[in-house]
């Protein structure tokens, strides 16, 4: 009786066990709420994709190269149409099955949504098909090679057709992803749970929870405090403090984005090339990396960071007052009359520190400056409208498409979706647009680079800094490891001690 006895109670102890493991979850901090409404052109497609619930059919890698998702492999039939294969026995978090109805049905509503993905837009894509219940074509606009990677971008997220009603987006039980949203309160949180059904295996974690903290500070207190197990984009200037902390770590990321300050290329005084250099020759990129994150980022000259292949070379900073001050002159501008106003947005708390010593600076050549900090959603009809001088962005150049033909189509061509500058050249277009055919990725890193050059020497845009990306954890967590632009949190093998 008592060999039995023990026997049950080792069991009742494993299973006891096995419940307390499958009873882990983990609290994260993101910087962003839900700001659309799941719209999927914008930043909440990437939300919905670190939270473990977004798949697209390919993924990016942490060494950045291509890998199947939903789809298990992918082939160019001609030079304008590529077809995807999708895995067999994938489901829909509501038990409807993965089909390529499906998919089309989701890639449909992308084409169709108010604001274009740059990645997987009408001005590209010229129509998405069923080939069968298994097959998704894709017909492009123009000859591209850059499809699989444009479907890599959680833009591109494969939702159930029930996620899509009345223009809205709802990815509750919509999702493939190993996680599941259950709750979501726009400006402050949402909660997950696994997915027992994940075409993957099953999640170590039985759930989680994203708090939406836009305050840098506050996310560096959280993890230091154990409140959370994760924390995304600590501020540079914590870095140390939360290094110090009891079990708690820091993964320094170098990420291909810049924060920078577009002009407004189309208005007044932006018109005038000797203008816009004038206001770049005034503007001490090392002093703001020094200063505000002191000295954790690098200044920048060009919108791609050196050692990147597409990165133009030989390069020089433009910082140079005095050059400055002799280009307001040749553009006919006194001292003390020009007057602009520089947006910043609060979801990036130290971008209201760099719009401080931007105003500070260009003081320095007799240019006043109005700093506006406001929330991005109130600011950005401003911006895609025209009606604003300056604005502060953190911008990322590769984090759609794994390479920067994305970024460049979208930003700094004549009819481009985020075309923020309202810059357009035709020659420009052209260069850019011819990168989509070419298959040799060294062949297209150059066309990328010529185009940087292009926009550096027309001086359509300040690049400040290129950005490294500080995330913070515990070191309880298991098999974390930040993502190179920043694709992914909660996947299935995810745990804790």
């Amino acid at each position: 009786m008592m060999k039995y006895a023990i026997l049950a109670t080792c069991a009742t102890v494993a299973t006891f066990g096995a419940q307390r493991a499958m009873a882990q979850t983990i609290t994260y901090d993101d910087y962003t709420g839900v700001k659309t409404g799941w719209q999927m052109a914008s930043d909440d497609a990437y939300l919905g994709s670190r939270a473990g619930c977004f798949e697209s059919l390919v993924r990016v890698g942490y060494d950045t190269t291509l890998e199947p998702g939903l789809a298990e492999s992918w082939t160019q039939t001609s030079p304008k149409v590529w077809e995807f294969k999708l895995r067999k026995g994938v489901k829909f978090q509501n038990g409807e099955p993965l089909t390529a109805a499906a998919a089309v049905n989701a890639l449909t509503n992308l084409l169709k949504a108010p604001v274009p993905a740059r990645a997987f837009s009408p001005k590209l894509i010229a129509a998405v098909e069923a080939g069968g219940d298994d097959i998704v074509k894709i017909t492009t606009i123009e000859p591209s090679v850059l499809v699989p990677a444009q479907m890599a971008s959680p833009a591109t997220t494969i939702l159930a057709p029930a996620a899509y009603k009345d223009g809205k987006v709802d990815p509750i039980g919509t999702c493939t992803g190993p996680f599941k949203i259950t709750k979501v309160d726009a400006n402050q949180y949402m909660e997950l749970t696994a997915n027992h059904e994940y075409w993957n295996g099953m999640p170590k974690l039985s759930g989680g929870r994203v708090n939406f903290i836009p305050d840098a500070d506050t996310r560096a207190t959280q993890i230091r405090s154990g409140e959370v197990q994760i924390s995304r984009v600590i501020p540079p200037w914590a870095v140390k403090t939360v290094e110090a902390a009891k079990g708690v770590k820091v993964a320094p990321i170098t990420v291909p984005r810049i924060t920078e300050m577009l002009l407004n290329n189309s208005k007044a005084p932006f018109k005038d090339i000797k203008v816009r250099q004038a206001i770049r020759a005034a503007i001490d990129t090392a002093g703001i990396a020094d200063s505000i994150y002191e000295g954790a980022v690098k200044p920048a000259t060009m919108p791609f960071a050196p050692g990147e292949p597409w990165a133009p070379q030989d390069v020089k900073p433009a910082y140079d007052l005095e050059q400055a001050k002799a280009l307001l002159k040749e553009a006919g501008i006194a001292p003390g009359s020009l007057k602009l106003t520089l947006l910043a947005y609060t979801e990036r708390t130290e971008l209201k520190d760099v719009a401080a010593v931007i105003q500070a600076q260009l003081q320095e050549i007799g240019i006043k400056v109005d700093v506006r900090v406001a929330d991005y959603t109130a600011i950005e009809p401003d911006l895609l409208s025209g009606n604003f001088d300056m604005v502060l962005l953190s911008r990322g150049y590769a984090t759609d498409v794994a390479e920067p033909i994305g970024f460049l189509n979208a930003d700094y061509t004549c009819t481009g979706g985020y075309n923020i500058s309202h810059y357009c050249s035709e020659q420009t277009d052209k260069l850019i647009k011819s990168a989509y055919a070419v298959a040799e990725p060294e062949k297209r890193y150059a066309i990328y680079a010529e185009a940087a050059k292009r926009i550096y020497d027309e001086a359509v845009t300040v690049y400040l800094i290129h950005e490294t990306a500080f995330d913070a954890y515990s070191d309880k967590v298991e098999n974390f490891k930040p993502h190179p632009i920043n694709f992914f949190i909660m996947t299935k093998d995810l745990a804790t001690k």
